[in-house]
């Protein structure tokens, strides 16, 4: 009898297809979706009731894998990954913090097991594959998982695979292929490949930017497991590396922050993962290739070209750029004519413009990136860095005397500007010594109660390298 119940109580988490348009939808409809999402509560609470009650209630592996479908929608990205960091946490229309607590304390009973790759295997093939199988991927063959080099269905394969996409009737299914994927060990990706790319790829191509962005997500999951070797044997690293790409280009959605930053991060991981580095100074030429075009034609030429007026998408790219930086090392030169200014801009206060603290530190934190991996071609841009980093420094002391008494929030920005202004500088007088033998002095003669401060930092840093150089 409990388990009859356990599995009514199951069907009734089934979350009703309006809640994927419920942005667009008239007020009688938002009002009964809403009265849904508060009910729903009680009944997770009775589930919750019965697995805390019996040690069996969820033992068959059915039942296991029907509790995962209908569950794992309510909970947050971290309590699905939860050893994982760089997570998205968003406001999902049918949960409410009651619910998502509930559905959290179920999951992590110690009645309930469900953490183990034989559950995950399961709600693939049984669940996740007949919802996806309906709108198969034009450039994927469904059992195998491999790339097909011709989409099927010809020229107009991707706008056919738009028209029809019954997998979006089916809110909160990108939760359950997340909480799969996650538990897949590196091992059994070879057998379970046809069940995972599919869903994957199917996130990632869509046309819509939210979705886009979960697709992303799960590529990350996915790259933090998989062999390299599948990937580049079934072409799949080539098909994820192109619509990674593709997912640069929306630039005017509220998710295109977080999508950029994370396509960017994707992008580089897989890049990372399917080629080699190489021996002595001579690299993969696919690697040095594949990083170039993400920096060169990903970001500078296709993002930065377009989104002077949209600042949260610079910044998404400003918090990409140190791993990408790192990861060409050296080979970032070729682009510090275009790095160095844009970076300097974002520095330079600008009339009737707000201040942006965060772009601020984000783009002191990509120079210092710089002066660490081009530091033999820094010296012909030295000026243009100072010049940035006098000009901010001057414009927050202005602002500090205009307004000493602001929020805390707004008093923490300026600490943070200011600390990594004389972090950068002690960085910059390292790389080139003569920052504190001339220019520093040009800036003490111009106003040095204005500019001591600024080199304290570099200044304590010196000293102290010549009072171990004495002392040695």
């Amino acid at each position: 009898m409990i388990m009859q119940d356990l599995g009514s109580l199951l069907d009734e988490l089934k979350i009703p297809a309006d809640f994927s348009r419920y942005e667009n939808l008239d007020a009688p409809a938002v009002v009964v979706l809403d009265k849904w999402r508060e009910n729903i509560s009680n009944v997770l609470e009775d589930i919750r009731r019965i697995c805390l009650s019996k040690d069996d209630a969820i033992s068959s592996l059915e039942t296991r894998r029907h509790t995962i479908v209908r569950i794992a929608p309510f909970l947050d990205q971290h309590q699905l990954t939860p050893d994982e960091d760089d997570v998205i946490d968003s406001e999902e229309p049918w949960v409410n913090d009651r619910s998502r607590e509930i559905a959290r304390e179920i999951l992590t009973s110690e009645n309930v097991s469900l953490s183990d790759e034989e559950v995950a295997i399961h709600v693939l093939k049984d669940d996740i594959k007949p919802i996806f199988r309906t709108n198969p991927h034009p450039h994927l063959h469904t059992s195998t998982g491999r790339r097909i080099a011709k989409p099927a269905g010809g020229a107009m394969a991707m706008q056919d695979y738009y028209d029809s996409q019954p997998w979006k009737e089916h809110p909160g299914i990108y939760k359950v292929v997340l909480w799969c994927i996650h538990r897949i060990k590196p091992e059994t990706y070879e057998r379970v490949w046809q069940l995972v790319i599919p869903p994957i790829m199917t996130f990632l191509d869509d046309y819509q930017a939210s979705y886009k962005l979960q697709g992303t997500l799960l590529v990350q999951d996915l790259l933090r497991h998989v062999p390299a070797d599948l990937l580049r044997r079934t072409g799949v690293d080539g098909l994820l590396q192109q619509s990674l790409r593709n997912s640069l280009a929306h630039l005017d959605n509220p998710d295109t922050p977080s999508l950029i930053e994370h396509a960017v991060q994707a992008s580089l991981s897989l890049t990372l993962l399917t080629t080699t580095l190489g021996t002595g100074t001579n690299g993969s030429s696919k690697r040095f290739e594949d990083l170039s075009f993400l920096l060169g034609e990903g970001i500078i030429s296709g993002i930065w070209l377009y989104a002077e007026d949209k600042p949260q998408v610079v910044l998404a790219t400003f918090r990409a750029l140190p791993n990408l930086l790192k990861a060409l090392d050296i080979g970032g030169v070729r682009f510090l004519k275009a790095l160095i200014p844009q970076l300097a801009h974002a520095l330079i206060p600008r009339p009737l413009i707000d201040r942006n603290p965060a772009m601020q530190t984000s783009a002191m934190f990509v120079l210092e990136t710089l002066l660490d991996t081009c530091r033999p071609r820094i010296p012909p841009w030295k000026e243009t860095i100072l010049d940035a980093i006098g000009r901010c420094w001057v414009d927050l002391i202005d602002e500090e005397k205009k307004a000493p008494q602001v929020r805390a929030k707004v008093q923490q920005g300026r600490r943070e500007v200011k600390a990594g202004l004389q972090r950068l500088c002690a960085k910059l007088t390292d790389v080139c010594p003569e920052v504190l033998q001339e220019d520093m002095q040009r800036f003490m003669q111009a106003n040095s109660l204005l500019f001591q401060d600024l080199f304290a930092r570099a200044h304590e840093k010196t000293k102290v390298e010549d009072e171990g150089a004495e002392d040695s």
